[in-house]
């Protein structure tokens, strides 16, 4: 059973710690958030332009050392804009599923990677960070 006062007690003591320890290290990320929220139009006419402008706040959650994301959901989107659209029309579906989704997201980039890639990119990079990343910023602020 859990005891909710001390549970509060621990919530209340996390958020002190995080606001005075940890804010200044993590705000990029909601910053990041708040800035894709702002662009992200799936109806955009140039989806890549719009998909570089509403990532370009990203930083390290969207690439990091030997993982690159961005620019492999990049490369997919120049040759085949309307098939990375519909990746993520599906993968912000609330109505369905959300494993289903990331699922189905993951298994169209390699099929996107095995399609469309020149041979240089022997993965996709489209794995739970960076779709975890897709789909929190995708929420409703």
């Amino acid at each position: 059973m859990i005891n909710h006062e001390k549970l509060n007690n621990i919530l209340i003591d996390y958020k002190k710690d995080f606001k005075s320890n940890h804010w200044n290290n993590e705000k990029y990320k909601w910053e990041a958030v708040e800035h894709f929220q702002k662009n992200w139009d799936i109806n955009a006419s140039n989806f890549l332009d719009m998909f570089l402008q509403a990532t370009e706040q990203t930083g390290n959650l969207l690439v990091s050392r030997n993982n690159f994301p961005r620019r492999m959901i990049q490369a997919f989107a120049e040759v085949d804009p309307e098939g990375v659209r519909s990746m993520f029309i599906n993968l912000f579906d609330e109505k369905k599923d959300l494993l289903n989704r990331v699922e189905k997201f993951e298994s169209n980039a390699e099929t996107q990677r095995l399609n469309y890639n020149d041979g240089a990119g022997k993965q996709h990079y489209q794995h739970l960070n960076a779709i975890s990343t897709y789909t929190l910023a995708s929420l409703p602020g």
